[in-house]
């Protein structure tokens, strides 16, 4: 089942209020979806949030994970 499918179902049995609600939210999800696969100039600022860097980013590494397990 495709996802369109998956979201027209489960927003079948939603009230119009929330409907409408859901419709704005993926309105606006697309179009910033839009802008950062554009051709145009890059837009800065469109991921912020998306993640995070891991607290341990700059931690080394253990040895089994450039010498293999069963170093």
């Amino acid at each position: 089942m495709s996802t369109l499918a998956e979201i027209e179902i489960a927003a079948a049995g939603l009230p119009a209020a929330e409907k409408r609600s859901l419709l704005s939210w993926l309105k606006t999800e697309l179009s910033v979806e839009n802008q950062a696969n554009a051709d145009g100039p890059r837009v800065s600022g469109l991921g912020k949030g998306k993640w995070q860097v891991a607290d341990d980013f700059d931690a080394p590494l253990p040895d089994e994970f450039w010498l293999g397990r069963d170093a």
